[in-house]
């Protein structure tokens, strides 16, 4: 790999919303959970590096090295700790996640960019691959748990694959959700109406994407409705832990993935899982291995905990953008 110039591009979020494109965002994500289904990804190791204090924020790396193309890169991102406390007043200083882009073959580092908006696309992306296949055939209703950055994300997202008539946002506050759906509407000319609970926003949904940040599961099984598929991103549990026994099919983006992480590996230690309960991950799903929805009636439950060689796809695709339309700022070397 040539690089065009000496030093790294760093790339704002506002750059990187000025390149990347939403259609190829599918396709590129789609292409990387094949990818990492088939081996065609070098995971980092260990594959998560954390630093976790009691309070406060904490660091979490994840990397990995593409097959199919030759780079590699990390994800270095904070959160805030469980029982932490964060200073309203203050404003951020700078970002809370970066993505590191790095040439495989001569060990430069490319790139170093606000990882925000590539990441939010990245998992509406990745909802809108596996919500093509197991949807309802013209699906048109939409329900949006949380108002954040994936959130903003995932309706236009979802919007390139379904022709969407009504999406239901709500969040925890008034305000979150009636901004989102102003914002949104405008922008991208749809019908999106602020709910004020989870269970109106569900009653009659085709589709829905849950991206929260509870700590506590919130979404009872009774308000999911016959025919009705569900994308769960969130870090923790969402769905009350009947919905992962109960629904007509039970798939993951990735089992490996799934079960050493979260709600999933509590509930395997449990007993309350197994892998038994799982019909299939996306990927068997794309490829035809499994069929996929088989009735307009199943309730289909999707779990994903989400891959990072998609999100090193995505910046190395948002990196050729930007050195194709000269976007970004050249740090000297």
């Amino acid at each position: 790999m040539n690089m065009e110039a000496n030093g790294i591009l760093y790339l704002s979020n506002d750059d990187v919303k000025k390149v990347l494109d939403l259609g190829r965002a599918i396709e590129i994500t789609e292409q990387a959970l094949r990818d990492h289904s088939e081996g065609r990804v070098i995971w980092s190791t260990p594959e998560d590096l954390a630093i976790k204090p009691d309070q406060g924020w904490q660091s979490w790396v994840t990397g990995c090295a593409l097959v199919t193309e030759p780079v590699a890169g990390f994800r270095i991102r904070s959160i805030k700790a469980a029982g932490g406390s964060r200073d309203a007043s203050r404003p951020p200083r700078g970002p809370r996640r970066i993505l590191i882009l790095s040439d495989r073959e001569g060990g430069e580092i490319l790139c170093i960019m606000d990882e925000d908006w590539c990441h939010a696309v990245r998992t509406a992306a990745a909802a809108t691959v596996a919500m093509r296949v197991l949807a309802r055939k013209g699906s048109t209703v939409m329900a949006m748990l949380g108002a954040g950055d994936t959130a903003r994300a995932a309706v236009p997202v979802m919007a390139k694959v379904f022709d969407l008539k009504e999406i239901r946002v709500t969040s925890r506050t008034p305000e979150s959700r009636q901004n989102y759906a102003r914002d949104i509407g405008k922008e991208y000319g749809l019908n999106v109406l602020p709910v004020e609970s989870s269970e109106a926003a569900l009653k009659g949904a085709d589709v829905v994407i849950s991206a929260t940040t509870t700590s506590t599961p919130f979404v009872k099984e009774s308000w999911l409705g016959p025919g009705i598929t569900v994308y769960s991103i969130g870090k923790n549990q969402e769905m009350e832990s009947s919905v992962y026994k109960n629904a007509d099919k039970f798939v993951v983006d990735s089992w490996l993935h799934c079960k050493n992480k979260s709600d999933m590996q509590r509930m395997l230690k449990e007993n309350y899982l197994s892998e038994q309960d799982l019909y299939a991950e996306v990927p068997e799903l794309l490829s035809g291995k499994k069929p996929a929805r088989q009735s307009d009636h199943e309730r289909i439950f999707i779990r994903a905990i989400g891959l990072v060689n998609q999100d090193i796809a995505m910046a190395n695709h948002i990196y050729r953008r930007a050195l194709e339309q000269n976007v970004g700022t050249r740090l000297p070397y």
